[in-house]
């Protein structure tokens, strides 16, 4: 697949507050830890670092690795207070350094079994498999840096960008 890089000259969006560079460490509800830690650990090369245990019972893994600066934490579905479903949603986007990367991740995710999808979206190339609990797991090369509103709207065959003025601005 080629992709195409497009180039947005209008100026970085400034905002006020800490600047935060990145996720450190994501949370996912999960049916059953172990089966998902596996999951994890096996397409994305992490390893089991911390485990939360509440009334004698293990509610949460944390997977990592000591060289990539970030984590995963995975939460028992069944101990949260409201339904936690993420079925069908992809809560996450991690990123790949560059397309080889990406590719070397399609790559791997296949050897896994995970019949990854290699896909172009307007912001970026991506690739999706699916985890033990049907959630969307992306990882993409961003295209174009995010300086500049862009709304989208789903059709039935996927987003479509529709609107560069939001509708919930007041």
């Amino acid at each position: 697949m080629t992709a195409t890089i497009t180039t947005d000259t209008t100026p970085d969006t400034a905002t006020d507050g800490p600047l935060v560079s990145g996720i450190l460490i994501p949370m996912l509800p999960v049916a059953d830890l172990a089966r998902s830690a596996s999951f994890y650990g096996a397409l994305m090369g992490l390893e089991l670092r911390r485990e939360f245990v509440q009334d004698g019972q293990v509610t949460g893994l944390a997977l990592g690795r000591g060289d990539i600066g970030w984590g995963l934490n995975l939460r028992l579905r069944s101990t949260l207070a409201a339904p936690a479903d993420l079925r069908g949603e992809h809560p996450v986007v991690w990123k790949a350094e560059d397309y080889e990367a990406l590719a070397a991740f399609r790559d791997h995710a296949a050897e896994l079994g995970s019949d990854p999808v290699m896909f172009e979206h307007d912001d970026a190339v991506l690739v999706r498999v699916v985890d033990p609990d049907d959630i969307d797991v992306y990882v993409a090369v961003p295209k174009r840096a995010w300086t500049s509103f862009q709304g989208y709207t789903l059709e039935p065959s996927g987003y479509r960008a529709t609107h560069s003025t939001a509708l919930t601005a007041s």
